[in-house]
């Protein structure tokens, strides 16, 4: 069976999830609150709630009945990569940035990322840090190089969640271009997706289906 990733603007996923009370734990809801932005604390609680949704589409479940809770494994704090308490054999992943969210289900490890795509020129030095000089090049050309590098970006982040690499050396992940090669690196399917105000992607051994809402 094919995993499945949501993603969709932070206003239509909290329309339709409802009172996320009645979703989040109290922990994720105590989280919520400590941001200090109400724009954050959308995104978040959205982001909690689409996990559940898209967990709960892909076991038939319903999203009340699942429980997520988060660890790093260094501390005792509640953040970290997500798991299902009452489904641990299914793999999920969160996302979330100014407005946008995306959650991902699937059989084996998973990871998604997200994006918001705003007007704003690429921060070069940022660039010329966590890329190849393959992509670097491919940045240098493309017609909007922002666009461009925000592409690279959530491939990199998705494959950093699902372990495959790490965010402290990110220019040794030599990923696929988008658009030149195919979504693939090392065996790790890349499912990419876009619109004009977001670019995401899912890093997953299996095939994944993805559905936008909103």
């Amino acid at each position: 069976m094919a995993g499945l990733a949501l993603a969709g603007p932070t206003g239509a996923v909290l329309a339709a999830a409802g009172d996320v009370r009645e979703l989040l734990t109290r922990t994720e809801l105590d989280r919520a609150g400590a941001l200090r932005s109400a724009a954050d604390r959308d995104d978040f609680l959205a982001a909690h709630a689409l996990v559940r949704l898209c967990a709960g589409r892909l076991l038939g479940r319903p999203a009340q009945s699942l429980t997520v809770v988060q660890s790093c494994g260094s501390c005792e704090r509640p953040h970290g990569r997500p798991r299902l308490v009452e489904a641990p054999a299914t793999a999920v992943s969160l996302a979330h940035a100014r407005g946008w969210v995306a959650a991902a289900a699937a059989d084996g490890p998973v990871g998604v990322d997200v994006e918001a795509v705003d007007g704003t020129d690429v921060d070069w030095r940022t660039a010329e840090a966590v890329c190849t000089a393959k992509e670097l090049a491919a940045l240098r050309s493309a017609t909007h190089p922002r666009r461009a590098f925000l592409r690279q970006w959530v491939r990199k982040e998705s494959l950093v969640k699902v372990g495959a690499g790490t965010l402290d050396e990110p220019a040794r992940l030599d990923v696929p271009v988008y658009g030149q090669e195919p979504p693939r690196w090392h065996g790790w399917r890349l499912l990419d997706w876009g619109c004009a105000q977001a670019v995401g992607c899912v890093a997953a051994r299996e095939e994944m289906r993805l559905r936008l809402l909103g």
